[in-house]
């Protein structure tokens, strides 16, 4: 896949492209429906898939008061699309400058004149350019001034419910991962740095790693059964997402026990896959009550992973 994150790095005009443009926060199945839609086009008109998106997020610059938080981090999203067997994504630094482009030179300069644009594939309601005059019926017109064809994508619903990423986000935040990652076609995950914790956990028998996260999103307190990639390895686990009622902290902490795991990871990224919630968060009247509700739920996390693939 080639990656351009900078337009005027283009020095020769692509002759033909099928792109799509968008945010693709999460890249759920909504988005995987639409991206295999581009890759069947390429393949049929000999032409390129192409994702064109913006970074940072358009509302950070524009309004960040209601920017909602990202499912993806910039690194994942790139790999999913590369995964996904797109042939360029192009990252468009979003600016006040960018923004103040009106419609039909966003369309003019750089979905034609950079990027070759043959067919665009959109959602009925995106707007584009300049305090976002520009709709898809200002599109279909510029379509047949500069010779493309706009194609309207329709949503994609699971049971009935549509796919969203703010569906999602609400998922997540509720502690629902499950559902999740029903729409997200794989289960929430979550990047971080292993941080130095307090050390209560192995001084009750279930050492784990302190997870400082990259993701803006972190489901809901409670206990989780996850998988966990570390080292170039998937290991099994549980995780404690919360304010540690028991000890009385003040501080939201994110705690992984790795089943079969004894290794130093300080300062070492690790990926938290979130299977099932087990419990919410609870505060116990002493430390033996807390090591039997942790072996509990390790006992819980062992029977949920077993039966995932």
């Amino acid at each position: 896949m080639i990656l351009i994150t900078d337009l005027d790095k283009i020095k020769k005009r692509f002759d033909s492209s099928i792109i799509t443009i968008g945010n693709f926060d999460g890249l759920h199945l909504g988005h995987q429906e639409l991206i295999k839609k581009i890759i069947q086009r390429a393949e049929e008109t000999a032409s390129l898939s192409m994702v064109v998106t913006f970074r940072p997020h358009p509302l950070k610059i524009l309004a960040p008061e209601k920017c909602p938080p990202l499912i993806s981090i910039y690194e994942e999203k790139i790999r999913l699309l590369e995964q996904l067997g797109i042939d360029v994504l192009v990252k468009i630094p979003f600016s006040l400058d960018f923004a103040a482009m009106e419609p039909r030179d966003f369309v003019k300069d750089i979905l034609c004149g950079l990027l070759g644009a043959k067919e665009i594939f959109v959602g009925y309601n995106y707007r584009f350019g300049k305090g976002r005059k520009g709709d898809i019926r200002l599109l279909r017109e510029l379509g047949e001034e500069f010779g493309f064809v706009v194609r309207e994508i329709e949503q994609v619903s699971l049971n009935g419910e549509v796919i969203s990423s703010t569906r999602i986000r609400q998922l997540l935040k509720n502690g629902d991962v499950g559902d999740a990652a029903k729409f997200l076609g794989r289960p929430y995950a979550l990047c971080g740095i292993v941080v130095k914790g307090d050390g209560r956990g192995r001084g009750l028998g279930f050492p784990t790693a302190n997870i400082a996260s990259r993701h803006a999103i972190i489901p809901s307190n409670g206990v989780y059964a996850v998988k966990l990639f570390v080292r170039d390895k998937y290991y099994n686990g549980v995780v404690n997402i919360g304010m540690r009622p028991t000890f009385d902290a003040r501080t939201l902490a994110i705690e992984v026990h790795i089943f079969d795991f004894d290794e130093d990871i300080y300062g070492e990224e690790i990926t938290v896959s979130f299977m099932r919630k087990i419990r919410e968060e609870k505060k116990f009247g002493s430390a033996e009550a807390l090591i039997n509700q942790i072996s509990a739920d390790i006992e819980i996390a062992k029977e949920i992973l077993s039966q995932q693939h």
